[in-house]
């Protein structure tokens, strides 16, 4: 068995693992817009392969990414590409694959390496914590689709909630339909501009940076070139990006897209307006209803955003979801963290309620 960082010609049997691993297949320019042509910029790649005989077998990699926080912006690593032959089951493979990545993580002074997994069981025998698990804010354009909701929660023995859910779903389009209406007659607050982005705002470094000094703890560092990677330049999904403006001067946006299932999915929403005449909540509803209503009119049958930790902001999102009508589904994946030497005294690595997470989080798909 030989372990080791990613060989040059080893590109395409990495993509082949993955394809017979996993049912998300994926094209070479997927693959290597995400583990090869993102924002870090730096040799050796953090991608390791397993080999046997030649043959890989298993994969286990690192995408750099770059959060800020009060004190400034900083390194971490997003765990990608768990992958291993399940011949090769009980070998402890993952965590000879973790060796030389943990290695690499010091050497590069990352500090902290981050991820979501289905498979969190696999992570017990790693120096991994588990502080949360992802959890989902969802609002259903139908009755149909609470009714779904309700059945899989109740295993479709309530006929009492599967009555309520026709009730309310029946409310609830009502209320999208008038929404829709007053929103597109009414103008916005003198001095605010929605407008949709056709590539990064070179002002969104800025607002990430004027973002935790309002709200506090950390995020990812969504400056324009993280922003067009990520959002503009996405192989596996394209975002509607809406950026909200007082006076030429960006406040926040939302990003939102619909996926394969039909469903749509905020992908970001990010506010920092500590010096506008415009509260939080205004500007963060505002937000909302663009996405939502926007979803809705590119044929969603709903839209789904993340429900983490306990984060200021991201309890201020929650509130205002909640006003719109969406539930919170108490569904999801466990976050794993692992903070390295270099991040054992920043303040932001202490808890993962200091954390402001979002769907821009994952590589790119929308698990």
């Amino acid at each position: 068995m030989d372990i080791g960082l990613l060989r040059p010609g080893e590109e395409q049997a990495c993509l082949e693992i993955h394809n017979r691993l996993r049912r998300d297949r994926r094209s070479l320019a997927q693959w290597r817009w995400e583990f090869i042509e993102n924002t870090y910029g730096k040799a050796p790649t953090p991608f390791v392969c397993a080999r046997d005989g030649g043959r890989i077998i298993g994969t286990q990699a690192f995408i750099p990414i770059q959060m800020i926080d009060k004190v400034g912006v900083y390194w971490t690593a997003k765990s990608e590409a768990t992958l291993i032959d399940f011949k090769y089951w009980g070998q402890h493979i993952l965590e000879k694959m973790y060796e030389p990545l943990f290695h690499y993580a010091e050497e590069q002074d990352f500090t902290v390496i981050w991820g979501f997994t289905p498979a969190a069981k696999a992570y017990t025998q790693l120096p991994f914590e588990f502080p949360g698990k992802t959890e989902q804010l969802f609002l259903p354009f139908s009755s149909r689709m609470i009714t779904s909701l309700v059945n899989k929660a109740t295993g479709g023995s309530n006929s009492f909630l599967r009555a309520a859910a026709v009730r309310a779903g029946g409310s609830l389009v009502a209320a999208l339909s008038s929404t829709r209406t007053a929103l597109s007659s009414k103008k916005l607050p003198e001095g605010l501009e929605i407008r949709t982005m056709e590539s990064a705002d070179e002002q969104a470094g800025s607002v990430c940076e004027r973002f935790v000094d309002q709200w506090g703890g950390a995020t990812i560092y969504r400056d324009s070139r993280y922003l067009q990677w990520r959002l503009f330049e996405n192989p596996y999904v394209r975002s509607v990006v809406k950026g909200i403006y007082e006076e030429d001067k960006l406040l926040g946006w939302v990003a939102f897209t619909i996926g394969d299932d039909g469903i749509g999915y905020l992908v970001d929403l990010l506010v920092a307006c500590d010096t506008s005449r415009y509260t939080a909540g205004k500007l963060v509803g505002r937000l909302l209803l663009e996405a939502v209503l926007g979803a809705r009119n590119m044929g969603a049958t709903g839209i789904r955003s993340w429900r983490v930790n306990q984060h200021p902001f991201e309890r201020l999102v929650a509130s205002e979801a909640k006003k719109i009508g969406f539930y919170h589904v108490k569904r999801g994946y466990p976050v794993v963290l692992h903070n390295c030497p270099a991040g054992e005294k920043r303040p932001s690595t202490v808890s993962f309620d200091n954390w402001y997470v979002t769907r821009i989080y994952t590589e790119g798909a929308l698990s």
